[in-house]
């Protein structure tokens, strides 16, 4: 399977964007936060003595006990945020780390980098109390790089998401690549169901109404026969149903979560 072209691209808009910043806020996504940590920025900020925050954003889909348990795990190598840009929690948290930095007497840039979709431009609108950054479901919607000034010398880089070195089906599964733009939705859907059947079983219940099966295809067809996605003919429109279900996994639709 062909990687993403736009890999070295972004992986140059993150040196870039590491360059110019004194701090980096990583953003991941709580329902995923090992898969949606970026090896390639954490890499590089440390490689540049940079100081790195992690922010776990929407923790409103998790269990709170979920979130601690990865918080105490990630804070083993770098410091967290819990964060929810819908409820706003951790908020305070992170205008006091700002309120810090501008005592610094120098200006001050985060970049704020992460995979698209974890949700940076709203975690930056919501610290700057409006919309100043494009927010959207559809990964990687925003363009370009922005400066967002939070204090009189403290300034967050917005960014295009990272992607850097990885497949589309890894993408598509950390919710970051537009189903449409998949070759295999069907064959990647069916890896996503067996991944939430492993994990949070249930999950598929909640979201569809119906009972999984031990083989993800079956599941897929049943959700599709649940939603009444039929082709002419009558038979499941197994293709509409696989890119239904990889949505409702990048907004959040789905309520299903693993380390």
């Amino acid at each position: 399977m062909e990687k993403p072209r736009e890999w070295l691209r972004e992986k140059s808009i993150a040196k870039k964007i590491l360059s110019k910043s004194d701090v980096i806020f990583e953003v991941i996504d709580a329902r995923i936060p090992f898969e949606t940590r970026n090896s390639v920025v954490e890499k590089l900020a440390k490689e540049r003595n940079k100081r790195l925050f992690i922010i776990m954003n929407k923790v409103d889909l998790v269990p709170e006990s979920f979130a601690k348990k990865v918080k105490k795990e990630i804070e083993k190598e770098v410091p967290v945020i819990l964060f929810s840009a819908h409820k706003s929690t951790g908020k305070r948290e992170i205008e006091n780390l700002i309120r810090k930095l501008s005592k610094e007497n120098r200006l001050i840039k985060i970049g704020v980098l992460g995979y698209p979709n974890v949700g940076k431009s709203s975690v930056i609108n919501k610290l700057k109390g409006k919309k100043v950054a494009t927010t959207s479901p559809k990964p990687g919607m925003t363009r370009g790089e922005q400066l967002v000034k939070l204090a009189p010398n403290v300034f967050l880089i917005d960014t295009p998401g990272i992607i850097t070195l990885e497949f589309q089906e890894d993408l598509a599964l950390k919710g970051s690549w537009i189903p449409e733009k998949l070759e295999q939705p069907v064959e990647i859907a069916q890896k996503l169901i067996k991944k939430i059947q492993e994990k949070r079983p249930e999950a598929i219940k909640e979201s569809y109404g119906v009972e999984p099966s031990q083989d993800p295809y079956e599941t897929l067809k049943r959700i599709g026969e649940r939603l009444n996605y039929r082709v002419s003919g009558g038979e499941v429109d197994i293709d509409r149903t696989a890119k239904k279900v990889l949505w409702d996994w990048i907004k959040g639709n789905i309520k299903a979560y693993w380390i």
